[in-house]
């Protein structure tokens, strides 16, 4: 660093002077300072780009329109439904009756369905078969599964003549408890098991017909709804599950003497 007599920097005393020199040759002259020309040239990029966006916008904004007039070279057919310009929809298609704006009115005034509206039945048509289709192939795998199987609930009787339990009785809770530890099965919450309160006589004479028409015979319990049962004697019965679908498996259940 090399200083002069009075102690400054040499150096940055002469970049102040070059800047005071630059700021009054500005002024004497009527010259812009550069940094206000740049803060101006910013400003107009800015409204510059403001202004583009805006066109874009305008150019990008379309509206969509019921055609019921054939539009020349094969642009359009009568009946059709596109998706145009706004100017042109405004300006042009619709002054001439050439097409009518794509409202839920004009499509029952020309006796057309609108092809978006039909597009989303469609789909939730398909969404609901794909759901019936997983619940039938649940129900029809957990029927299959079931079919030679019987769930083992043992209890105390009261003596050797006496085929009532002691103590606790059986009831849903029981069943959803057993499935799960004794067959491995884990139902969901919406999955209702219901019991059956009479005993059947036995299981090996209880073919598939005669275990259907013994599920249509329980009551329809409402959402929410616990099924009431209570198994108190020892015997054979037979139990509902309610799967999703409106589906249903019947399952059987032993209740022995321990």
């Amino acid at each position: 660093k090399i200083y002069d007599h009075r102690g400054y920097n040499t150096k940055t005393m002469a970049s102040r002077a070059s800047s005071a020199f630059l700021r009054r040759t500005i002024t004497n002259n009527n010259i812009i300072a550069p940094s206000t020309t740049a803060h101006l040239f910013q400003t107009k990029l800015v409204i510059g780009s403001s202004s583009s966006s805006s066109q874009s916008c305008r150019c990008a904004h379309t509206v969509r329109v019921i055609l019921t007039k054939d539009l020349p070279s094969g642009r359009g057919y009568s009946g059709e439904v596109q998706e145009v310009r706004a100017g042109y929809a405004r300006n042009h298609l619709i002054p001439l009756k050439k097409a009518l704006y794509a409202t839920p009115q004009n499509f029952e005034r020309v006796g057309i369905p609108d092809p978006n509206l039909v597009k989303d039945k469609t789909v939730v048509k398909v969404k609901r078969s794909d759901e019936e289709e997983e619940h039938n192939k649940a129900a029809d795998l957990l029927r299959y599964y079931l079919r030679n199987k019987v769930l083992k609930i043992w209890r105390n009787a009261d003596d050797m003549k006496s085929s009532r339990i002691h103590p606790g009785m059986v009831t849903h809770k029981s069943i959803r408890e057993k499935l799960s530890k004794q067959l491995k099965i884990d139902l969901e919450d919406h999955e209702v098991v219901q019991l059956g309160s009479i005993p059947v006589v036995s299981h090996v004479d209880l073919e598939e017909t005669g275990m259907e028409n013994l599920l249509t015979s329980f009551p329809t319990l409402e959402d929410g709804e616990e099924c009431p049962v209570q198994i108190k004697q020892l015997g054979e019965y037979v139990a509902k599950i309610g799967l999703g679908g409106g589906h249903s498996v019947g399952l059987k259940v032993a209740v022995s003497k321990r």
